[in-house]
């Protein structure tokens, strides 16, 4: 019996993209996601605990929604427009978006790690979520842009999932949403 499945072990994040959510199980049009650095989920649960007779008698925990969080290099307009809704304005040499009270847009987010072993690969898919709390966009003297975003990740009820892992015996480019059959 091999020690790893097909698509293990993972190390790094090799690409992610994310697209706008709209609402029906499908998605606008991917965007990458330049140089990402890291990309993680992380549930969060209700749950509750039983005393009596001075022990623990029961506990309860149920998935809930996941805290999502995802850094990569550089202040890109299509993904901040993919974030935030902000349409990104064009003009002769120059672009700008426009930030001033936002209603932020679902959206799906999906990261790639490759196999050390094989061919193989493992995405991990969000399928809605959107922005939870503020983000800082920040510029410092011998330093690249690294903005850091996180986000809250809820059910889903087109995929029935908060967040789902896909491995591949073949690594797979990687979309919104990804390449599964189960």
């Amino acid at each position: 019996m091999a020690l790893f499945d097909a698509g293990g072990p993972q190390f790094g994040l090799d690409d992610a993209k994310i697209a706008v959510w709209n609402g029906d199980g499908t998605y606008g049009t991917a965007v990458d996601v330049p140089s990402v650095q890291m990309m993680d989920v992380q549930y969060q649960t209700v749950n509750g605990q039983l005393e009596g007779d001075d022990i623990i008698t029961d506990t309860h925990a149920k998935a809930r929604s996941a805290q999502v969080r995802i850094r990569f290099g550089s202040v890109s307009f299509p993904v901040l427009a993919v974030l935030t809704g902000v349409p990104t304005v064009s003009s002769p040499g120059a672009r700008t978006q426009r930030f001033g009270k936002i209603n932020f847009p679902y959206f799906g987010l999906c990261g790639r790690a490759l196999s050390t072993r094989d061919g193989g690969d493992t995405h991990l898919f969000v399928p809605q979520c959107k922005i939870m709390e503020g983000f800082t966009v920040s510029f410092q003297y011998g330093q690249y842009a690294i903005p850091e975003i996180t986000c809250m990740a809820v059910y889903d009820t087109t995929f029935q999932d908060i967040y789902r892992s896909v491995e591949h015996d073949v690594a797979q480019a990687v979309t919104v949403p990804p390449v599964f059959t189960v």
